[in-house]
């Protein structure tokens, strides 16, 4: 199944104590790369959430958002670190000592120094945590559903620009013996021109004849080219998602498009090979959104 890189999803969990949101959003990279902000006292477990979300979500910018409520006045607590508070006063009223200046220190002031009152609780509280965890892992699957819906309207995109290579291959098919023979016919009646007015080594004609007319046969990129869109087909309808070989196969089609182009020397071939090149960049546009 096509799954798209970008998406959204989002959660929220509830208990009497708290009230936890998380946003997760996921764009296109070719890598994967999260950005997660977690409270400090939780950031211990980082490591544990960039694994589980990359081993869900395996390619893309992902960035979660997440915010805490606590609905329990009992639950919000106030630490005052009094021993640094007691070390900023006593360096304050002895650089006062030595600037001589005798004015003390106000208590308010010193609430207001950095990490005298901590902003965040220094003690991990179980329940907060597992509506955390409870958020995020349903906020995951919301955001690989969003994926996947939108990786329909991919799939439906590239399967029909797929079938229009498909369809101006089968025209290919017709055309390319017709103009080999067109070619030999009009070589033919030029050389019958020149024997009228010198000798012509025959077999060396036949061979200098076989030599161009292999170097203009375009039957071996045909058939190259159709059994890649038959596996580009075949991997988009695996059940996982194959964004980095679609990719791959998508530029291994469009060498076989431009040595069909460039070997042509035909109007009604050019033509086709243009349509084609026109809907293979349509397709590579859309593989690099695919994870």
């Amino acid at each position: 199944m096509i799954q798209s890189m970008t998406g959204y999803g989002t959660s929220t969990r509830s208990s009497k104590n708290f009230q936890i949101t998380v946003e997760v959003k996921s764009l296109n990279s070719k890598y994967f790369e999260l950005s997660i902000k977690l409270p400090r006292v939780y950031m211990k477990y980082e490591h544990l959430l960039k694994n589980k979300l990359s081993n869900r979500l395996m390619r893309g910018k992902v960035s979660v958002l997440l915010n805490v409520e606590v609905l329990n006045e009992d639950k919000r607590t106030l630490k005052i670190n009094r021993i640094l508070a007691k070390k900023y006063l006593s360096e304050i009223r002895q650089l006062g000592k030595f600037l001589d200046i005798e004015k003390d220190v106000e208590l308010a002031f010193l609430l207001e120094l950095p990490e005298v009152i901590p902003t965040e609780a220094e003690q991990e509280d179980e329940e907060e945590w597992n509506l955390m965890e409870e958020a995020i892992h349903e906020a995951i699957e919301h955001l690989i559903e969003s994926r996947n819906e939108e990786g329909k309207a991919l799939d439906e995109d590239m399967r029909l620009r797929q079938e229009a290579i498909s369809q101006s291959l089968e025209e290919l098919k017709v055309l390319a013996p017709r103009r080999l023979e067109q070619i030999r016919s009009r070589i033919d009646n030029s050389m019958d021109d020149i024997r009228r007015k010198i000798d012509v080594d025959q077999n060396r004609f036949e061979q200098e004849l076989i030599f161009y007319m292999e170097k203009l046969d375009i039957n071996e990129e045909i058939v190259r080219l159709e059994q890649h869109l038959n596996f580009f087909k075949q991997l988009r309808e695996e059940d996982s998602s194959n964004g980095k070989q679609l990719q791959f196969l998508s530029q291994e089609m469009g060498r076989e498009i431009n040595t069909i182009g460039s070997k042509a020397n035909d109007a009604e071939i050019q033509r086709l090979v243009v349509g084609m090149k026109n809907e293979l960049e349509k397709i590579k546009e859309q593989v690099l959104n695919i994870v």
